[in-house]
């Protein structure tokens, strides 16, 4: 039975992946949930992370499943933290090699034009107060981990996973979101296991981000509730998500709002600030992967 690993990166529709492409229906077996792989992979110091845990559960589970399934983990969180700069992905890269070798792994990314924003847009959802501006700008001490650009150079992750294990495919958000059939037939040449078409019902996104233009309001908002970013604020009226980012969903969703939203200054500033920071790699990645990415969307 084959294994795959999907490892994300965040915000390239990996929610969506997990619930609507990696379960039963579409012939796959889910072995690991997040907190699983949390538990089993992630969470355990360099110090003492030791395979043999996970590698019991993995063939384990493998065992269990159906014959004709496709054994998959599926967890964003195996490429690192984006709010930290991915701090881990080659720490996790290796842990990954000595608890299952035999994997195939499966690396979604997306245009770090639309990315960046997405990035900064779910720490918002998180609980973050830091302007795009200063979230960008990344550590502001020593030893103290935060966003890095270097994050989204994603030829470093891939060429170290193509080192390690012997099967890697990599899909971009873009195939996914405009032409996931033909981005699931490639996927199963390489898996060598059918999938499934999905159906256009299944292909709908799962979650959409807010507007950027009430990004504003959502900061201050922020600064008023417990979360995982802000557990201790100085004025705690609710918990994530609580009833005010309930609210400002719905508002923006009314159409006498939209079109006062339009306005995307998110995606501005990263164009303006980070337009040429990824050409190089962008060019390794394409050269990587065998020229067959379409990757005209990335800069």
């Amino acid at each position: 039975m084959t294994l795959a690993i999907h490892i994300g990166y965040h915000k390239t529709a990996t929610t969506w992946l997990q619930q609507r492409v990696f379960v039963p229906e579409m012939g796959f077996a889910p072995l690991l949930d997040h907190s699983e792989v949390d538990r089993l992979i992630i969470r355990p110091h360099d110090l003492d992370f030791e395979p043999e845990p996970a590698r019991q559960v993995l063939t384990d589970r493998r065992k269990d499943a159906p014959s004709t399934a496709c054994a998959v983990v599926s967890s964003e969180n195996l490429s690192g933290h984006p709010f930290y700069g991915g701090r881990q992905s080659a720490a996790l890269a290796r842990r990954l090699q000595s608890v299952a070798p035999d994997a195939h792994i499966i690396v979604t990314v997306r245009s770090q034009e639309t990315m960046l924003p997405s990035v900064y847009l779910q720490y918002l959802q998180r609980g973050g107060t830091l302007s795009h501006q200063e979230f960008f700008a990344g550590a502001r001490g020593y030893g103290y981990p935060a966003f890095e650009l270097e994050h989204f150079c994603y030829d470093r992750l891939v060429s170290l996973y193509q080192c390690l294990f012997d099967f890697v495919h990599v899909i971009t958000y873009e195939q996914l979101a405009n032409a996931p059939n033909q981005a699931f037939l490639d996927l199963a040449k390489s898996l060598d296991h059918p999938i499934p078409a999905i159906s256009k019902t299944g292909a709908k996104r799962v979650s959409a981000s807010l507007p950027q233009a009430v990004v504003p309001l959502l900061r201050r908002v922020n600064q008023t509730r417990k979360s995982t970013l802000n557990p201790a604020p100085a004025v705690a009226l609710s918990r994530e998500p609580g009833w005010m980012y309930r609210a400002l969903t719905a508002s923006a969703k009314l159409r006498v709002a939209k079109p006062l939203l339009k306005a995307r200054p998110i995606d501005a500033y990263v164009s303006e600030c980070f337009k040429s920071a990824f050409t190089d790699s962008n060019q390794r990645l394409g050269q990587i992967t065998g020229g067959h990415l379409d990757l005209s969307a990335y800069p």
